[in-house]
Formats: C-alpha cells, sequence, structure tokens
C-alpha cells in the first residue's frame, strides 16, 4: 500500500487500484475518434477537480461501502456513453478499445477537524493529494506519438468519521486537457453522478462527441511543438476569496466611463489581478533586453467557452475543447499610470477583449485567465447530496489564474499560479489584502 503524508496529522493511505471499463463494449463503427483542432492545440497537462461531499455513516442510504459499490457501477455504466475517455491517445485519434479509466480509491486518516476542516482548507500541498499524479505535464509534442496513459483517472478518498467530526468522500478527478475542457468535465461528472443516484438513461443528455470534429477537423501538426511555459521555475497556486461585498465594491471602482456600466463579476475581478500583476512586476523591474528600463507593454488572455457565442449556439452537452483564448491589447504602464487601481480602462479592455477575439501576438508579460464561472458543477449529487466545495488543483504553469464560483454563488475564488518568488510579493500587496477574504 502506498502512504503518502502531506500534514503532520493526516495521512492518506491508497487502498486498491484498478482500471473501470465501460459496462457495454463500444461497437466498431465508434473505435477511433478523431481530435479536432482545438483538442489539437490543448495544453499538455489534464484539468484537475475535486469535490468535498461530507457523509454521515450512520445513515443507511450513505453507507461508505454501499457509496464506493455505486460508484464503480454507475461509472461503468456512464463510460458507454463517454467512450471516448475510455480510450487511449495515437497520433491525432483516440482509439476507442475500452482500455478504461483510472481509478483507485484511498482511506484518510487523522483529519482534525474532519470534511468541514478540510472545505475551508485552501492548501495546494494539501489538495493536490486527493488526485491522481498528472501524466500529462512535461508532454508537449502536439499530433504525433502514442500514450499508454489513461485519459481520466479517479480517486475517491474516504474520510473515516471519528468522534464530533464529520466523515465524508472527496473525489479527485484528472481529465487530460486532449479530450476535453473544463465544461466538458463538468458535463461528464453531472452525468456519472445522475446515473449514481437513479435517473434513467434516457433522461440524462449524454455528450455530443459527434460536432466538434466536423465543425473543426483535425490539422496536420507533424513535427509542431508548442511552448506551453514549463521553464523549471518552482510554482506556487493559492486561493483568494473574493465575496460578494468585495465584489461589489470593486465592480463600483471600475465602473466604465462614457457609458457608466458597471463590469460584471469576472471582469472586475479579472481586471483587478492584472493591476496587481502589473503592480508586482513594476516592483521587480521587469525588463526587457538590458535590464535598464521598466517593461512597459503587459496583456491578458482570457479563455473565452464558445459553446453559446456561435450562430447558433453548440448544445451545452457539446464534448471536447470548445474554447478560444482572446488576448487583451497590451497596456503602456507609463501612459496608464500605477498609482490606482481604478482604473476603468482596464476592465473596459478585458470585455472588449472577451467580446472579439484577437490575433494580436506582441512580445509582452502575459497573464492567462480560464474561467470556470457559472459552470453547474456544484449540482453533481451522487446520491448523498451536493457538494459543499468544489476546487481546482495545482496548474504547472507560472502566471495562470483560474476563477470559479463559490457555492453561495455572490463569490468568486481566484487559483493563482505563479512562481515562488513572485508570490511571495503578489499575496502580500495592501491592495488584494483590502479585497479578499
Amino acid at each position: 500500500m502506498d502512504v503518502s503524508s502531506f500534514t503532520i496529522e493526516m495521512k492518506v493511505e491508497i487502498m486498491s487500484k484498478e482500471t473501470i471499463r465501460p459496462s457495454t463494449p463500444t461497437p466498431h463503427h465508434l473505435r477511433t475518434f478523431n481530435l479536432s483542432f482545438l483538442d489539437q492545440m490543448a495544453p499538455p497537462f489534464s484539468v484537475p477537480i475535486i469535490l468535498f461531499y461530507p457523509v454521515n455513516e450512520n445513515d443507511r442510504q450513505t453507507n461508505i461501502k454501499e457509496c464506493s459499490h455505486d460508484l464503480r457501477r454507475s461509472l461503468s455504466k456512464t463510460l458507454t456513453s463517454y467512450y471516448p475517455l475510455a480510450g487511449r491517445i495515437k497520433d491525432d485519434v483516440i482509439e476507442c478499445d475500452g482500455g478504461g479509466v483510472s481509478y483507485s480509491e484511498a482511506q484518510v486518516h487523522n483529519v482534525n477537524g474532519g470534511m468541514y476542516k478540510l472545505i475551508q482548507d485552501s492548501d495546494v500541498n494539501v489538495l493536490k493529494q486527493f488526485v491522481p499524479s498528472d501524466p500529462y505535464v512535461y508532454d508537449s509534442k502536439f499530433g504525433q506519438g502514442t500514450s499508454s496513459a489513461a485519459l481520466l483517472s479517479i480517486r475517491i478518498n474516504v474520510l473515516e468519521q471519528e468522534e464530533d467530526c464529520c466523515g465524508g468522500i472527496v473525489i479527485g478527478i484528472r481529465m487530460s486537457h486532449k479530450i476535453g475542457d473544463a465544461s466538458s468535465l463538468t458535463t461528464f461528472i453531472n452525468d456519472w453522478a445522475a446515473t449514481a443516484r437513479g435517473v434513467p438513461s434516457d433522461q440524462i443528455k449524454g455528450p455530443r462527441f459527434d460536432i466538434l470534429p466536423f465543425l473543426i477537423p483535425p490539422r496536420d501538426l507533424m513535427g509542431y511543438i508548442l511552448g506551453r511555459g514549463i521553464t523549471g521555475e518552482e510554482i506556487q497556486t493559492k486561493n483568494f476569496l473574493f465575496d460578494g461585498s468585495k465584489i461589489a465594491e470593486l465592480k463600483k471602482a471600475y465602473i466604465m466611463t462614457g457609458n457608466n456600466q458597471y463590469p460584471n463579476r469576472v471582469e472586475a475581478v479579472s481586471a483587478f489581478i492584472w493591476r496587481c500583476f502589473i503592480n508586482l512586476r513594476q516592483t521587480k523591474k521587469d525588463g526587457y533586453s538590458n535590464g535598464s528600463s521598466s517593461a512597459r507593454m503587459y496583456g491578458v488572455t482570457h479563455a473565452v467557452n464558445m459553446r453559446t457565442r456561435m450562430v447558433p449556439p453548440l448544445p451545452s452537452n457539446t464534448f471536447g475543447n470548445m474554447y478560444i483564448s482572446t488576448v487583451t491589447l497590451p497596456v503602456d504602464v507609463e501612459a496608464e499610470g500605477t498609482e490606482n487601481h481604478q482604473n476603468p480602462n482596464l476592465v473596459r479592455e478585458v470585455r472588449e477583449a472577451i467580446r472579439k477575439v484577437d490575433s494580436i501576438y506582441v512580445k509582452i508579460t502575459m497573464l492567462g485567465f480560464t474561467s470556470w464561472y457559472r459552470f453547474p458543477i456544484y449540482e453533481a449529487d451522487f446520491g448523498w447530496g451536493k457538494p459543499l466545495r468544489v476546487t481546482p488543483s495545482v496548474f504547472p504553469y507560472k502566471n495562470v489564474v483560474v476563477l470559479m464560483d463559490t457555492k453561495s454563488g455572490d463569490g468568486i475564488e481566484a487559483w493563482v499560479s505563479m512562481t515562488k518568488d513572485d508570490m511571495a510579493e503578489f499575496e502580500c500587496d495592501d491592495e488584494l489584502l483590502h479585497f479578499v477574504t
């Protein structure tokens, strides 16, 4: 058995590992699945997500052993519809031969405070232990080669119920970004949960795998290598919570001149974090060639879900990578000034960039945003209630921000990844500390 200790008090003990295959063999005419062009260009790592479910072991309906059995059974049944997830990548196609997904179960011991303590914890050194390791991090080649790694890896972590501490289940999932984005993963999780709680299969929409490979067909990428920013630097990921009242304050601060229009939550939080990032880089005198002057140009990318923006809109269960990274026009720091975070021009540029996909490529210092805002991941009920918290895990690239809803829906969690040195200064920013909880 593997034993992983990530705090003095808590230990994770891997109890079993197995491969879960579709309950029904994939028909021969579906055993080759073509990636779309956007799948080909997806970053070479997995999309990680963690769902926390407090479970009362005294409740017969939520007996842990019964939960484990239901999860296996329902996963196998769900994979019949999600057959590419059980396949393996070979060049630009997925061989849907029922190779299966990686599935493991673990016992979590000595959690002081139980499940509710974990739900309040945002330490990624703790959270990352609930998900399987990521086999895709250092694979930067596209359009060639074969991978024997499972496209989907799942770990079921069972917390013991001790004295007055609530036990529960933590589900950690990684899905290769080559097969789908966060919206796709949310669709899968909700369908798996519906199957687990007994929803008839004819009432579950299921995925649409037939749209993107035809809408955005693959291209020949032989010999093409796409750099994704892995530099060997030590990267830290930390969570910053913006509650509803602070977001309202930011929206008021960033009201756009000219039309007195308030930004939405994502625009306001993105613009503010961007400002803090610019302040950080200016403080460090981020120079270009000779280091004698500060770098003036800073830009932002936003990964925008294109399903609802297509004409006509694509079904929400369209599976695959269907996002485009917009590029916000770079800011001239000297022209805009760095003394005031309440700069309406920032949020206006964020809005304009999201609404109009731009193809500007300039050598600038970039900050990348991806928003999981309003994805219905908090609806995932496996039969013992909806999750009390959902979080991502560690992302391996610097200068990346993942935005997520809070369970209440009125706040935003910003999961920020940057170098260790940058994070040490970023998290001490006075303006940032004013707005985060």
